[in-house]
């Protein structure tokens, strides 16, 4: 698999063009296009909450942190629950 990434400004036509370089294969291709304008109505809850988890996938844990990450599956063994238990109190 290749894959070639470039910034691009969308202007009013709604058209791009993209260059790619000579050593990329020819052949079928898929594009993909993906913004971060705009206003956030436009995107679905799922794709904010998928924004967000790579959000958070992309941030540096401090020691204290990866240390309570890693202690986290035992106290889950330790001490189950299950969400679905859970009643919403209005």
């Amino acid at each position: 698999m290749h894959a070639h990434k470039l910034n691009v400004t969308i202007q009013d036509d709604h058209r791009v063009e993209v260059q790619l370089p000579a050593d990329f294969p020819e052949g079928p291709a898929e594009i993909i296009v993906l913004t971060t304008a705009g206003d956030d109505d436009h995107l679905s809850s799922q794709q904010r909450m998928l924004a967000t988890l790579a959000e958070l996938r992309s941030v540096q844990l401090t020691p204290e942190e990866e240390e309570i990450l890693d202690g986290f599956e035992t106290f889950r063994k330790e001490h189950p629950f299950r969400l679905a238990s859970l009643t919403e109190e209005i």
